[in-house]
């Protein structure tokens, strides 16, 4: 018999939080680190500015504690983000993944129609995807290792209806052995004779 796997679907699974959030603390520590080499790059190596996200085209003060500071914080709210997803929808990686990228295209867009240098807009534009697709893919393996079976009895958290096994149920059941009309059978008992190809002979001869 083969056996389904575990769905979010069927409530069959749990959130583990504290592994979560532990993992979403780690996310946000490498998504500033991240975050300040890359204003590092942007302003030591190429001697460009980083663009803010709005019309105005102004480049962000102190970049190097800003940037950072943004990037934890957002890894942070992206994790409670997927904890609300993981307990509430069928398809969690889905739709944190859809909506993370949503959040990234509407962030560098924002960039780009800034007023500012191209080059600003590319380095910046950069340095964002680069955050952001660094928090989907560290939570999105988190989230994958976040998630346990039901603890509360049952086939993954309940009991074990049949409804996946066409067949479940529908053995016949073990016929009995055949009535005995005397002390060892009509023939013995079948279990342990031996069989006689010279036919049956009279046991108390």
């Amino acid at each position: 018999m083969s056996y389904p796997q575990r769905s979010w679907d069927d409530g069959d699974v749990e959130v583990v939080a504290k592994r979560l959030w532990a993992g979403g603390v780690a996310t946000a520590l490498v998504a500033a680190g991240l975050a300040f080499v890359g204003v590092l790059i942007i302003n030591s190596i190429f001697e460009v500015g980083i663009q803010t996200a709005g019309r105005s085209g102004a480049l962000v003060d102190n970049a190097s504690t800003v940037i950072p500071i943004a990037a934890g914080i957002a890894a942070l709210a992206s994790t409670a983000l997927l904890h609300l997803l993981l307990m509430t929808t069928p398809r969690p990686a889905s739709f944190f993944s859809a909506i993370a990228v949503l959040v990234i295209v509407v962030l560098i867009l924002q960039v780009f129609l800034a007023d500012g240098s191209v080059s600003a807009h590319i380095a910046t534009g950069i340095l964002y995807a680069a955050i952001g697709v660094a928090i989907v893919s560290m939570l999105s393996g988190v989230s994958a290792t976040s998630v346990r079976p039901a603890s509360h009895g049952g086939w993954g958290g309940r009991e074990y209806d049949g409804r996946y096994d066409a067949g479940y149920g529908a053995h016949e059941p073990q016929q009995p052995y055949p009535p005995q009309n005397n002390a060892y059978g009509q023939y013995g008992d079948q279990r342990t004779q031996r069989y006689d190809p010279r036919g049956q002979r009279d046991q108390w001869r």
